[in-house]
Order: structure tokens, then sequence, then C-alpha cells
């Protein structure tokens, strides 16, 4: 791969090179994407050798080529760069709102829920796994913390659900 990534530095395409140089991420998915996308335009096998033998043939259509899929890789990149930063100001806006709940949910919610949670996977635990007789008067608190839990976690997805609603409508 070494060397397709030299040729792709030598035509100018530095993103797809750094991409299949870095090896394209999560077990190499991402660099199988670029050779894939590269091999499809210039109508070869999805294989380094198969693209090298391509830009020995003809270096000019090679060239031309890649800087167009290199094009797209960087509005591709720009535009998930952009709705990054976007994510940001929606959060740093929910932080400095004057409104008590939209300030303090997610760090709320992303404590207390999963405290809540290894609760009750600790009693159950220990239930299961002790020899430790559990006291028969747990067994009703069980019993009304599960529905609790449930029940919060329906308030937070449909309050979670409420925000991208109002997160992703057009502006008026």
């Amino acid at each position: 791969m070494g060397a397709l990534v030299s040729i792709l530095l030598s035509v100018g395409a530095p993103i797809l090179a750094g991409i299949l140089k870095s090896k394209g991420g999560k077990g190499g998915a991402v660099a199988g994407d670029v050779i894939e996308a590269v091999a499809d335009r210039l109508g070869t096998d999805a294989t380094p050798k198969a693209i090298e033998d391509a830009y020995k043939a003809d270096p000019e259509i090679f060239t031309q080529t890649v800087r167009t899929i290199e094009t797209d890789y960087a509005a591709i990149a720009r535009a998930g760069a952009e709705a990054h930063m976007a994510y940001i100001e929606l959060a740093k806006s929910d932080r400095d709102s004057a409104d008590l709940l939209t300030r303090v949910w997610r760090p709320m919610n992303g404590f207390l829920f999963p405290v809540g949670c290894l609760i009750i996977i600790a009693t159950v635990c220990v239930m299961l796994l002790s020899r430790i007789p559990v006291d028969a008067s747990v067994l009703p608190l069980i019993g009304i913390v599960v529905p609790v839990m449930t029940a919060w976690a329906g308030v937070v997805g449909y309050y979670v659900g409420q925000r991208t609603k109002e997160k992703t409508r057009e502006p008026a």
C-alpha cells in the first residue's frame, strides 16, 4: 500500500493518501472505501496493485480521476465538520439556557440514569450470586425501582426525540 500512498501524494491527493496511510480507521474500512472508489472510477479491480497499474498505464487520466475523488472526500469531510460544530453550538446553547430543565437535563440524566441502572444490576447480582439471603423487604423495592427506571427511560427518550425534532426543524 506504500507505493499507492506515494502515487496519491505525487498526483496531489493528500487526503486520500492520509486515509490509506492511517489504514482508514475502524479495521481499515475507510481505506477499503477509498480503494474501491478509486478503482471504480478508473474501471480497475479494487486492489492497490491494479490501481498502481492504472497509474502506470495513463498517469494523466489517473491524476484527473483521483483529484475529483479527493475533492468529493474533502467536501464530505467539511460537511461532517460543519455538522459537528453545529451540534457543539447547540450543546453550548443548552448549557447557557435560562430554562433550568434545558440547562441540566443532559448532565443530570447522563449521571443519574446509569447510576440507577447499576443499582438495579448490583441488586440482582447480589440476589443471584450471594449466599447471603436477601431480605424479603428488598423485593418490593425492586418492583418499584424497575418500573420507575422504565418510565424514566421513556421520558428521557421522549425528551431527546423532541429536542431532535427541534434541532432538525428548518428555521422560521
